[in-house]
């Protein structure tokens, strides 16, 4: 069983830029126990240009899904809480809607994986399949950073919907 680290494929591609996220979520918020502090809708600025690309996934500077991926997560794991982030360019009268999941931490990063000297970045991700569950949606824990990683079979069926501006980094797995 295969899984992939999911994010926002950066080639050269113009993405939204979101103002304030820290100001305006906080993300020790983002977690099963404390999402009630997140309103179910929440409006943020950003800065977009003629040539922005609107991303199926933006992983910057928190974990957002479109409403396309949205749909094939809650048709895998119908149980993942949401919040709806809207996004608003005022000066260009452009805006676009996008999903904040809402996932627990999944402790199932082997020792003999890799990450970045602050541990803020996935170098090498080996992962223990026993600990995933086999859930189609994982967010990884032992990082500094939101890591967020679904199964083969999930992003297949967000592949053949045409998403755009997704990078995979195909996990290691161990066990099961």
């Amino acid at each position: 069983m295969a899984y992939f680290l999911v994010s926002t494929e950066m080639n050269n591609n113009p993405m939204p830029q979101i103002a304030r996220w820290f100001q305006t979520i906080d993300p020790r918020d983002i977690t099963p126990e404390r999402a009630g502090n997140i309103p179910e809708w929440t409006r943020l600025s950003m800065q977009s240009g003629e040539m922005t690309v609107f991303s199926d996934v933006l992983s910057m500077p928190g974990f957002l899904v479109s409403s396309m991926v949205y749909g094939v997560m809650r048709l895998y794991d119908p149980q993942i809480p949401y919040k709806r982030m809207v996004l608003l360019d005022k000066a260009k009268k452009d805006m676009a809607l996008y999903h904040l999941p809402i996932l627990p931490d999944c402790n199932c990063l082997l020792p003999e994986s890799e990450l970045s000297r602050d541990e803020s970045d996935i170098i090498r991700g080996v992962i223990d399949l026993e600990k995933t569950g086999r859930e189609p949606v994982i967010k990884l824990g032992g990082v500094t950073s939101t890591h967020i990683a679904f199964r083969l079979d999930v992003v297949e069926s967000i592949l053949r919907r045409g998403a755009k501006g997704l990078k995979l980094t195909e996990l290691e797995v161990r066990g099961g």
